[in-house]
């Protein structure tokens, strides 16, 4: 892992989500690359005057974005993570995007709230948009989210693993999960008998990392892992966006992702291979 990406719009979810990443950083030597995406009409009261100042508020929020980041990287632990700050003006999700393209980010850490004030948009509409949008692995870290070194984690699946090598080498890098257990779940209709081929299939591709099979039988799907979240006290929670999949359900369907956005644990999205 050479360089994580870490989009902040100066919130608390933003810096705790910045915090986070800066503890996966010091593990892996990766860099940290900060992005503030400064939208097209900010800093400009739509008149042909103040249009001109439009250069020294982008200088201003950059100033703004190092000193954030400085005052996080004070800690002891953190001095000697390397970060480097980027501002750009555009749309957020578009822009983690085309960032996270340009830059080669192997993965986006980012917090669960959208834009503030003015701005200000449903909480985690803008990091549903980046996984909708970008093929990069991503960790939402809810307001609460906290790192844990050796964390088990729930993979939630229905064995349609179809992750590039890419995110599996990231998920296999993650000191987090190196360390710990992947607790994988499956939920099925009916009771029956674990397929075992499909077992060894996935077994094959998370090779390296601890883990076992648990089957859930339960209608709701996004409630019965989020009980069995709280019931093994695991410190992650791991799903792969494919359409039609569990994280599809999570931040699409309006009644689902209200609970998805009640998980205190920080969440881990693959992608299924281009």
């Amino acid at each position: 892992m050479k360089t994580i990406l870490v989009p902040t719009d100066f919130s608390k979810s933003a810096s705790n989500a910045f915090r986070y990443a800066l503890e996966m950083a010091r593990r892996t030597q990766a860099e940290i690359l900060v992005l503030h995406v400064i939208f097209p009409n900010e800093g400009v009261d739509n008149n042909v005057y103040n249009a001109f100042w439009i250069d020294e508020y982008y200088k201003q929020r950059e100033k703004d974005l190092e000193d954030w980041v400085n005052r996080h990287k004070r800690k002891e632990d953190f001095r000697k993570v390397s970060c480097r700050v980027q501002c750009t003006i555009g749309f957020p999700v578009q822009a983690v995007h085309a960032v996270a393209e340009k830059e080669g980010a192997d993965i986006v850490v980012m917090g669960t709230t959208g834009a503030t004030g003015l701005r200000k948009v449903l909480l985690g509409s803008v990091a549903a948009g980046v996984i909708a949008k970008t093929t990069k692995p991503v960790i939402i870290v809810p307001q609460k989210g906290k790192f844990k070194e050796k964390a088990d984690a729930v993979f939630a699946t229905d064995f349609r693993l179809r992750a590039d090598r890419h995110a599996l080498d990231t998920l296999r890098e993650l000191p987090q999960v190196k360390g710990g257990k992947l607790h994988v779940v499956h939920i099925v209709d009916k009771p029956g008998t674990p397929d075992k081929a499909l077992e060894k299939e996935f077994s094959a591709k998370i090779e390296g990392l601890k883990h076992d099979f648990h089957y859930l039988h339960d209608l709701e799907t996004v409630q019965a892992v989020s009980n069995f979240l709280e019931s093994t006290d695991a410190d992650m929670l791991v799903a792969v966006a494919h359409e039609h999949s569990l994280f599809h359900r999570l931040f699409f369907d309006s009644t689902t992702r209200k609970l998805a956005q009640r998980i205190d644990v920080p969440m881990l999205v693959l992608h299924d291979a281009v």
